[in-house]
């Protein structure tokens, strides 16, 4: 028995005892093992999670065209390709065996930075599913808009909306997992409960007839999700805000509603790239989270105000480790007085979470070489073991 155990044991820790040398490729993703990749380009939001039976979904593909007034760090890990180009080559290299093609993709909502790549990654990988908010409320007019409703028209996979509070809609599809979950929390401004797979809209039924400057927007209609695996919990929530601006109504702030439903977290994504709409104090106290990723590509990610909040003492005694996509130097200059507030600030950011969800693993690859091999590692953490929802 004592021999078995120490197997056990080995065959849990493989993913983290092998290939974990710096500079050296990381260890591929094996069975039961929870990956959720942070993929640097540069030019927008995506993330690549593989769940634990091998199932994978993309969450977003942003990339934000170049263009005069808009500055931008450089493309990652080069202009040789295209943002779709490099998306596709880490699916690939860092998918299953089987992962030529994506069981989901997920788009939080219409912006080009979280899905300006997507159509054409669509030529370059299969998606089996394809899920956005939909429809209603109505999409912004912008030309990069027009181009995903043509391309979703001629989409020969499913098309799907996101419907919030649900948690059978996005599921494994290679073989039972325990104790995994992914869980729709928000979408068009409805909010899961915390109970079962109720939902409630945080907007007032008359939302549509209030004057231009009061209704919500695009970034509030985004797609939020949580993803659970034994006592680990991860939340992100595209863009949506949690601090209303300029004397908008209080229910602009949809990171309160949401806070009281998902509760701790290991892992949270910080909504909108931390810009200064995001991450209210409630927010933070409520998700707890001992990491904290940034999806970054401008010089206003992460935001002063959001930076000073998630290192205050007052919601945690020790501030979280910070791992951001990259950090301009505009950013740089102006959070310079805080010191070394981040463990990272350039590279794809890899969460790897162990059979069973206990503990986990944060990894910074090279974003400047198609290799992408490892340069950093932090943890284990332990996993915070939140209460199961209802």
């Amino acid at each position: 028995m004592r021999l078995l155990s120490v197997i056990a044991l080995l065959a849990t820790a493989a993913p983290f005892l092998l290939g974990q040398g710096i500079g050296e490729p990381v260890a591929a993703w094996t069975p039961g093992t929870l990956d959720i990749h942070h993929i640097q380009t540069g030019r927008g939001n995506a993330a690549f999670v593989v769940f634990p039976d091998g199932t994978t979904l993309l969450l977003d593909a942003g990339a934000v065209p170049d263009r005069e007034g808009l500055e931008l760090g450089p493309r990652r890990p080069n202009p040789m390709r295209s943002t779709a180009q490099w998306i596709a080559q880490y699916i690939r290299q860092f998918g299953p065996k089987h992962a030529a093609a994506l069981d989901y993709a997920v788009v939080t909502h219409y912006h080009d930075d979280h899905m300006g790549a997507l159509a054409e990654l669509a030529q370059l990988v299969h998606i089996d599913t394809l899920i956005d908010r939909g429809d209603s409320p109505k999409p912004p007019p912008y030309t990069v808009v027009d181009s995903y409703f043509a391309f979703r028209r001629a989409f020969a996979g499913q098309v799907q909306a996101l419907r919030a509070g649900k948690a059978d809609q996005i599921v494994p599809r290679r073989g039972g997992v325990a104790n995994f979950e992914v869980r729709n929390v928000a979408s068009n401004g409805v909010v899961w409960s915390g109970s079962r797979d109720e939902a409630v809209s945080q907007f007032p039924a008359n939302w549509q007839s209030l004057a231009e400057g009061l209704q919500p927007k695009e970034n509030d209609f985004s797609n939020a999700l949580a993803i659970r695996y034994g006592g680990f919990r991860y939340f992100t929530g595209g863009d949506l805000a949690g601090v209303p601006l300029d004397e908008l109504p209080a229910w602009h702030d949809l990171e309160t509603p949401i806070a009281r439903a998902v509760g701790p977290v290991d892992v949270l994504v910080l909504n909108h790239h931390g810009w200064l709409d995001t991450t209210n104090p409630y927010f933070l106290k409520i998700l707890n989270p001992r990491v904290v990723v940034i999806p970054a590509w401008h010089a206003s990610h992460p935001d002063h105000s959001v930076l000073r909040r998630l290192r205050s003492p007052g919601w945690r005694p020790a501030p979280p480790d910070l791992f951001t996509t990259s950090l301009l130097p505009a950013t740089r200059a102006i959070v310079s007085y805080m010191g070394r507030a981040f463990q990272s600030t350039e590279g794809h950011i890899l969460i790897r979470v162990a059979v069973d969800g206990a503990s986990y693993r944060v990894m910074v690859l090279d974003d400047e070489s198609e290799a992408a091999k490892l340069k950093g590692v932090w943890g284990p953490y332990q996993s915070q073991s939140p209460k199961l929802a209802e």
